[in-house]
């Protein structure tokens, strides 16, 4: 199967953009942090997503190969500053849960190689896709830069966070939304 420059998007629901979704908003807590969107897709079946890694010649990215696992879903790209700045962070929470959450980005809109740059210079390993026209994006309800969807095991998405996140406020995240939390090292 051929995936470069295509992204495959199905399923039931993803998060929605509708008006419901935008009134579901709330913050996440006091003072700066991620806001969480409970969309009215929150429950339903995460979208299908397959896309070629940006890593050239990488295997392919699916959220479908890693069934019976929950998910941590962020989007990212070069041009995003609050991006670069939370990678590492998602990466030492990544090593923390030691393979039992899987971990994966979707690099937005950008440029294959400066995205895989990014990846580089934040130390990041898990997987990443490539979505150039942002598919995976629209079909998640992507708001803003950067954004983060949690997914449970059985492939139900449920919650989206928009904005930079600290280790801890992934952790916080992770335990709210699987019900287990890491602990740095």
């Amino acid at each position: 199967m051929v995936l470069a420059g295509t992204a495959i998007i199905g399923g039931a629901a993803a998060l929605s953009s509708s008006d419901d979704d935008k009134a579901a908003e709330k913050s996440a807590g006091p003072g700066p942090g991620p806001e969480q969107a409970r969309a009215t897709g929150a429950g339903k079946r995460a979208a299908a997503v397959e896309l070629p890694n940006i890593r050239e010649g990488g295997p392919a990215v699916s959220l479908a190969a890693l069934s019976g696992k929950p998910v941590v879903m962020n989007f990212f790209a070069s041009w995003c500053i609050p991006c670069a700045k939370e990678l590492p962070a998602f990466q030492a929470v990544a090593e923390e849960t030691k393979g039992e959450v899987a971990f994966i980005g979707i690099n937005h809109q950008d440029n294959r190689e400066a995205g895989q740059e990014l990846l580089d210079k934040t130390g990041v390993r898990f997987a990443a896709g490539y979505d150039p026209k942002g598919e995976v994006a629209r079909a998640f309800g992507l708001r803003g830069m950067p954004t983060t969807v949690f997914i449970s095991a059985d492939g139900r998405v449920l919650a989206r966070l928009n904005g930079e996140m600290s280790a801890q406020e992934l952790r916080e995240a992770m335990e709210e939304h699987f019900g287990r939390a890491t602990r740095a090292s």
